[in-house]
Parts: structure tokens; C-alpha cells; sequence
């Protein structure tokens, strides 16, 4: 019988305590559990003291981090999200094949919520759930993205996306509910699928951003068409920045991400992440005013055909 309790909670993420009750535990994503049981078989076969530290992929919880630490004594320490469990050997393995173990939930893979399709004037991917669907420009996926991460840990979620005269709505009336809506359509998803509908915009954007890297092709010309495209951000954003006193401040940081997302040598991961902080930035600290003209630039530069 398990010493540490594991809970699949009603908003989809899990929670492992000892001794406590209510919302004194340390939280982490379903989806996060295999990586975890990981950490903690390491901790059970090592001897000797040991420390690591796992650093959350979702944004559940009052912290970012997870710290497992095993003593010379042999116990070990789960600290937290403001908690601190001290175990054996024998409690840590117990929770490990718990977490191995658990009941699955109904939820769709990621691509069934998101799925790319082909690009036709900026839109390249679909969000759709129960028969019913939103076309996507790249940023706004991106955006969307922002939002669902900054709505999990919460009771009411509501934000409105509006750009480029389109309003992208993302709501959460309850603590099973969530709405991503727009005009004359929405689409529902409950707490049980919202992590992989994180998972789909992630890698809704990435197998957009990939396919322009493939574009690019790995021939002589490789290097001279990325550059092309560097170069249209640094000249089109000059051009909308013209009138604005901080305008080349702000050319160079579009012109520095930019450079990391199409670079050479850079992995996928890296590519997305750069590109969903750079509409983050345009969005939440430019001038609303060059919004639409910045993200139709994006769209015209970062989803190839």
C-alpha cells in the first residue's frame, strides 16, 4: 500500500503528498509522470547522497521545479511547490510504480487537436475538437499557446486575443471547462485535454517552423535564402518602425530572434520556443498599432509556402 498519495486532480494535473490535504502538495502535469517515476528510480538505486533537481513542463503548482535529495542516511527528500516530503527507499519505489502505473484518461493525441494544413494567405493549422474548428495563422497558435499555459493554474481564465481585426477569445468558466472561441465558432475542451491541446499548439508550431527550415533545402544556396529571409524582417520592420522614436531598438530585437530561429545548428525545440517568446514580446509590449502589420510579416517570413 502506497505511503505517498498520487491524485489525478479535476483540472488534469497530478498531485503527490504525505501527510497533507487539500492543495498542500507538489503538482506536475499528467503527462510529466513517466519523467518523474525516472528521477525517482535513480534516487532508489543510488547509494550514496545525490541531489537533482526537475524542472516542470507545465505550468501547475506554486513553483517551476521539483528537487529530489537523498542523504547519507538513506532517506530522501521531495521538496516543492512550498512542500517538503522526507521518505525511504521503499516509499520512493512505491511512488515510482504508482506513477508507472496510472489510469489513463480520455484525451485526444495533440495532433488530433491541432493539425497543420496547407498554408493558404497565413492560416497553416487547425484547432478542432468535437466537430468543431478554428483556422490558425502561425502567431496566433503561438499565442493561443501563452494563453492555455497562463490558464491552467487558475478557477476563471479569460483573455481576448485581437489582432489584425480578429478576435480569438480563450475561456475557462469552470474547473473542467475550457472555450477557445472566435466569431461564430468555438471549440470545447475539458481539464482532462487540455495539456495535450498545450502539446498540439507546440508542435503545431514547430512542424510549421520546420517545414520553412526544409525549404531552405542543404545545398549552396541554403545560407543565401535564410539570409533572405533575415533580411526581409530587418527591412519590412525598419519600414513600420519608421515613424516610432524606439523603432530600431525594436527592429533589432524582431532581427535577434529572428537570427536564433532560422540560424543554422539550432534544434527544433529552440526554434519554437524562440518564435512563441517573439510574438509574446510583439504582442504584450509593442504598440498595439503595429500589430497587424508585424504579424503579417511573421506570416509572410515564417510559414513557407
Amino acid at each position: 500500500m502506497i505511503r505517498v498519495y498520487v491524485k489525478i486532480r479535476t483540472d488534469g494535473a497530478l498531485g503527490i503528498a504525505k501527510g497533507t490535504e487539500g492543495d498542500q502538495e507538489i503538482t506536475l502535469g499528467y503527462g510529466e509522470a513517466h519523467m518523474i517515476a525516472a528521477a525517482l528510480d535513480k534516487l532508489a538505486q543510488t547509494a550514496r547522497s545525490y541531489k537533482q533537481t526537475y524542472k516542470k513542463t507545465t505550468n501547475t503548482g506554486k513553483g517551476n521545479k521539483i528537487d529530489f535529495e537523498r542523504s547519507d542516511s538513506g532517506s530522501i527528500t521531495l521538496a516543492g511547490d512550498g512542500m517538503k516530503y522526507i521518505c525511504t527507499e521503499k516509499e520512493i519505489r512505491e511512488l515510482s510504480e504508482t506513477l508507472k502505473h496510472l489510469p489513463a484518461v480520455e484525451v485526444a493525441p495533440p495532433s488530433d487537436y491541432v493539425q497543420k494544413v496547407k498554408p493558404d494567405q497565413g492560416t497553416c493549422l487547425n484547432l478542432q475538437n468535437g466537430g468543431s474548428s478554428i483556422p490558425l495563422k502561425l502567431y496566433e497558435a503561438a499565442l493561443l499557446k501563452t494563453a492555455v499555459k497562463s490558464s491552467i493554474n487558475s478557477r476563471f481564465f479569460q483573455q481576448n486575443l485581437s489582432v489584425a481585426g480578429k478576435s480569438l477569445g480563450i475561456q475557462r468558466l469552470s474547473d473542467l471547462k475550457w472555450k477557445v472561441v472566435t466569431s461564430g465558432s468555438e471549440v470545447k475542451f475539458t481539464a482532462y485535454e487540455v495539456e495535450a491541446l498545450l502539446g498540439g499548439l507546440h508542435n503545431g508550431v514547430l512542424d510549421v517552423l520546420m517545414d520553412l527550415i526544409k525549404s531552405f533545402g542543404n545545398d549552396k544556396l541554403a545560407d543565401i535564402r535564410v539570409k533572405s529571409h533575415i533580411q526581409r524582417i530587418e527591412a519590412e520592420s525598419s519600414e513600420i518602425f519608421e515613424d516610432e522614436k524606439t523603432g530600431k531598438g525594436m527592429s533589432r530585437e524582431l532581427l535577434k530572434s529572428t537570427k536564433k530561429i532560422l540560424g543554422t545548428g539550432v534544434d527544433a525545440e529552440a526554434r519554437t520556443l524562440e518564435f512563441i517568446n517573439l510574438c509574446d514580446y510583439v504582442y504584450g509590449q509593442l504598440n498595439p498599432i503595429y500589430h497587424q502589420a508585424i504579424f503579417d510579416l511573421f506570416s509572410r517570413v515564417f510559414v513557407s509556402g
